[in-house]
This record gives C-alpha cells, structure tokens and sequence, in this order.
C-alpha cells in the first residue's frame, strides 16, 4: 500500500512539473501532433511537429495569418487536415478562411465562420480542409479584417482516414475526435448551413422541431408540445453554447423534474478548450446534448416542456445559447403526419423522402404539432 501511494505522489509531482511547461504533450515528437498558435495575451506558439516544415507568419497590420501547410505525402499516416479557430464572435461574421495554392491561386474556404448578427461571444469552429487543395501542399490563411484581437487562437492537425460504418441515413459523420465527439459534414465544410426547419417522419418516430434558429437561453424557456396519439419514448435534443463545464441544463415535462441534459464529452487537450476571463477552463464553441423523456411523462394535448439554466455558483456568467432544438418522438403504431402550427411562419420544406408511406386504408394518423418557444410565467 506504501509502494501504491508513493508512486501515486510521484505522478503527480510528475504532473504538477509537466504542467509548468507549455504545451509539453505536443513535444513528444507524435506524427500526428497539432501545432498550436495562441494570440492572447501575446504571440506564443507550441513545438513544431515533425510534420510541419516551417512556423507560421502573425501580420497584425493586415489582420491575417499565414500557416504554411505541408503535401499530405509528408505526414506519415495523414490523410486530412483539420484547423479550429477560437474567436470572440461579435455577431460580424467571424474570421474567414482562405487556402493559397503553391501557383498562387486562392480559394475560399469560410467567408466567415461566426453567427453573423447575433453576440455568442466565446465561439470556436472546427473545418475540414480539402483534400484536393491540402493533396499538394500551400498556405492557409485565416484573417479577421478590422477585429483581429477577437482571435484567442487557432489550431491544425493531421488526421488519419479510417473505415467508417454509418447506420441510417441521417447522419453524415466527417470528423470523430479523441473523446469520440462527432463532427456532421455540415459542420465542419466552413459554410453555414441552414437550420433544419419542420417536422420529418421516418416509420413509427417524428423528429418535431422546437427551435431551429439561435437564441439566448435566460434563466428557463418553455416550449409547447401539442401531440394526439399514444407516445411510447421521446429524445430531446439540442445543441448549446456558453454553458460551463459545471453548469447544467435541467429539464421538466408537465410539471415533472427529468434530468439534466447529457452533453457530448471534450478532450481536455482540445483547441476549442480555453481558460475564461478568471482562469478556469470553459469550451468555445457548440456542444450537442440529449435527454431521453419517458411515455409515462406524455399526456395527450399541450405537453409543457421547460428548460432551466443551473449555472455554477463560480463561473463567469457569460450568455447561454441554444440551436437545433429538436423533439424525437416515437409512436406506438404508424407515426403522425408531420404538420406544424399556423403560428410558425412558412418555411421551405427540407422534409427527407419518406420510404414508409402508410396505406390509404390505414385509419388517421396522429398528430404532433411544435409551438414556439415562450417564457414561463
């Protein structure tokens, strides 16, 4: 037991020292490495990697930094690169990202990758760079033209490229990290895409929406759920932004207490990971979250779903976000005909083809109809 405990305080003596020298992990000489350029407080840049040729430029005067990329040939293992950016979105738009060819051509990756309009403050995006550009080497450039001291930092990585099997048709899975958090292809093609609007159906299940568009989360948000039929399981989900590592979101059905929202993991080594204004580690960026609501919990008519911000009693209080927020609800019996209420202004439709078409003969289905989101009283 003796020998136990010694070596536990040898580790993290161990630790403690590591931990004073920056970016020891990335010195290990891994093929696959990130490099790391951190721009606040000052200019300071982790170990070359084996792969990486050369440091990169910093031009404050033009806003813009040059990272000189390597052929993909030159990275054993590497199949792809993968460049985060962590930024103070201001709702202008976000830095951009272009890609400048050894001839001189540049390309355009990201016009910007920030919510354009709306103050998220804290962001980070992660993109896919091409392999038909990265194939054959070049310059990445990442500009933030007349807010460049919004940029924290910025980060690129090698990937591998491994067999992947996806079941069902409507995920479309790019990027799988060290924590085993899954990045869509939409997310990580540098454009913004459009939110999902409208109810889709598949077989027995109804992915309903609540709110597709950002919004500020106050203290708690209510959303009606009108629904007719017999509800056998439903999966809420969302996507939410600002939330400390120990905040929480709670949510209530009809009155009764469900659980926190179970919210994907993060490697503590990740970009999009950073010290807060007092010092505490917080993620950049947008988290995915579920929470399972049973049947017992369903009543036919209004469903009142609500959703309570818990925040920690030592965070920086900065504004909570949330997008994407969906109701996945499975049906005993063939699943209703989506519709959405007349409130909701219209939208075009984005419903995915429906191979399960019931027969006309079949009795009506049962309906399930989102209402907005409104504040409780």
């Amino acid at each position: 037991m003796k020998c136990r405990t010694a070596f536990f305080a040898a580790l993290v003596a161990a630790s403690a020292l590591n931990a004073q020298v920056p970016d020891a992990a990335l010195a290990t000489g891994s093929k696959l490495a990130p490099f790391v350029v951190a721009l606040k407080p000052g200019v300071q840049m982790s170990p070359l990697p084996p792969w990486m040729p050369s440091p990169p430029t910093v031009h404050p005067e033009t806003a813009t930094i040059e990272v000189p990329v390597p052929a993909l040939w030159a990275v054993p293992n590497g199949e792809f690169y993968v460049l985060t950016v962590v930024f103070d979105d201001q709702g202008d738009g976000g830095p951009a990202v272009e890609w400048r060819a050894p001839e001189g051509a540049v390309e355009t990756l990201s016009l910007g990758l920030g919510e354009p309009g709306i103050r998220l403050g804290l962001n980070a995006r992660t993109i896919l760079l091409p392999k038909r550009l990265t194939r054959s080497g070049g310059v990445l450039l990442v500009s933030y033209y007349g807010r460049f001291e919004a940029l924290i930092s910025l980060s690129l990585r090698p990937a591998r490229g491994d067999l992947l099997a996806v079941l069902g048709a409507q995920t479309t899975p790019a990027i799988v990290d060290d924590a085993l958090r899954v990045f869509e292809r939409d997310d990580v093609s540098g454009l913004r895409a459009a939110p999902i609007t409208g109810d889709v159906k598949r077989g027995t299940i109804v992915e309903a929406e609540l709110a597709a568009n950002v919004e500020e989360l106050p203290d708690a948000i209510e959303f009606i759920a009108p629904m007719d039929g017999r509800v056998e399981g439903a999966m809420l989900k969302l996507e939410v932004l600002g939330l400390d590592p120990e905040a929480h979101l709670d949510i209530e059905l009809n009155g009764t207490p469900v659980g926190p929202v179970g919210l994907a993991g993060f490697a503590l080594d990740d970009p999009a990971v950073v010290p807060d204004g007092l010092g505490r580690l917080t993620v950049a960026g947008w988290r995915k979250g579920t929470l399972f609501l049973p049947a017992r919990l369903w009543s036919p008519g209004d469903n009142s779903l609500v959703v309570t911000l818990r925040r920690s009693e030592f965070e920086s209080g900065r504004p909570v976000f949330l997008k994407n927020t969906t109701l996945s609800v499975r049906f005993s019996g063939p699943a209703p005909t989506p519709s959405v209420e007349a409130s909701i202004p219209d939208e075009p439709d984005f419903t995915l083809p429906d191979p399960n078409v019931p027969d006309p003969a079949e009795p009506p289905l049962p309906e399930i109809v989102t209402g907005n989101a409104v504040m409780p009283r």
